[in-house]
C-alpha cells in the first residue's frame, strides 16, 4: 500500500486557497496533483520499481521509490515524463468536457497550469529531471545538476518577484511565492546531495557487463595529485569513466576505473589523491 503524505508547503497552499474562498478549487488541486503522482508511480510499477510513498507539493509532488539511478538515467527521465503526460491528458479532457459543465473547465485550467510548471527545465520539477538526464550524455551528474538548478533558482526568484508585483497591484494570493520557495529549496537540496547521490548508488550497477554495453565510455586524463573526489565529480550514470593518471610530463602512469576510485575512498579516505590508488 502506497502512503500519501502532504508536504507542509502543500498544506499551506490548500489552507490559503480555502481561506480565500476557493474550497472547490482546492479539491481539484488535491485530486490533480495526486493523479499526476500516480502517473509517476504507475510508470515505475511498469518498470518493476517499488514505490514507497507519494508526497504532495504545490504544483507537483514526489513519488518516492527505490533508487532508480542504478537502472540508468533514461529510466528516471521516463518516470519523470509520466506525470506530465497524465496531467496533459486531463487538461485536454477537461477543456473538451467543459461544454457540458464548467467544473471541467476549471479542472482543465488547473491541470494546464500544473503541466506548464512541471515541464519547466528546472529542478526539482519533472522537466528539470528530464533535462538533467539529457545533459548526462555530455557531462557529469554533478555538473548537469548544477546547470538545471541554476535555471531552477532563476525561475523561483522570478515567481516570487511576480507575486510581489501582483500583491503591490492589489492581489491577495501568495501561491507563486509558495511555489517559488518550494522550487528554490528543492534546487538547494538537489545540488547539495548530487555528488554523494552518485557515489553511493552508481557503481554496483556499472559492474554488470550487460549494462556496460549500453553505456558510453569517457576517458579522463588527470594528474597524479588530483583529488579522488574531483575525479568522482566527473562521474555520470549515463557513462563509464576510465581515469588515465598522468605524471608532471603528461605521461600515463596508471589507469583507474570508477570502482578503483570508490575503493580509494574506503582505503585512503575522502582527501586521498588518485596517485595513491593502486
Amino acid at each position: 500500500m502506497i502512503r500519501i503524505k502532504l508536504n507542509p508547503f502543500f498544506i499551506l497552499f490548500l489552507f490559503v486557497s480555502i481561506y480565500t474562498g476557493y474550497a472547490k478549487q482546492s479539491l481539484i488541486i488535491f485530486g490533480s496533483v495526486l493523479l499526476h503522482e500516480i502517473g509517476h508511480a504507475a510508470m515505475a510499477g511498469l518498470l518493476k520499481i517499488k514505490v514507497e510513498e507519494i508526497e504532495l507539493f504545490p504544483f507537483g509532488g514526489i513519488a518516492k521509490m527505490e533508487d532508480i539511478s542504478k537502472y540508468g538515467g533514461y529510466v528516471e527521465a521516463v518516470i519523470a515524463a509520466a506525470g506530465p503526460a497524465v496531467t496533459g491528458i486531463i487538461t485536454v479532457a477537461g477543456f473538451f468536457l467543459s461544454r457540458h459543465n464548467e467544473i471541467f473547465g476549471t479542472i482543465g485550467l488547473f491541470n494546464s497550469i500544473l503541466f506548464s510548471f512541471n515541464i519547466l527545465p528546472a529542478l526539482p520539477m519533472d522537466g528539470g529531471r528530464i533535462m538533467r538526464n539529457l545533459l548526462l550524455r555530455s557531462m557529469s551528474y554533478k555538473l548537469a545538476t548544477k546547470v538545471v538548478t541554476v535555471i531552477g533558482r532563476v525561475t523561483a526568484i522570478a515567481l516570487v518577484i511576480y507575486n510581489i508585483v501582483l500583491l503591490y497591484k492589489g492581489g491577495t494570493g501568495v501561491a507563486y511565492i509558495i511555489t517559488g520557495l518550494f522550487i528554490y529549496l528543492g534546487c538547494e537540496k538537489e545540488l547539495r546531495f548530487s555528488s554523494y547521490y552518485y557515489l553511493m548508488n552508481k557503481n554496483n550497477y556499472k559492474k554488470n557487463i550487460t549494462v556496460k554495453k549500453r553505456l558510453k565510455t569517457r576517458i579522463l586524463k588527470l594528474g597524479f595529485d588530483t583529488y579522488a573526489r574531483t575525479a568522482a565529480g566527473e562521474f555520470s550514470p549515463g557513462s563509464i569513466c576510465i581515469i588515465y593518471v598522468t605524471d608532471d610530463s603528461g605521461k600515463v602512469i596508471n589507469i583507474l576505473s570508477e570502482a578503483d576510485i570508490m575503493d580509494g575512498f574506503l582505503k585512503y579516505g575522502y582527501d586521498c589523491k588518485i596517485g595513491q590508488i593502486k
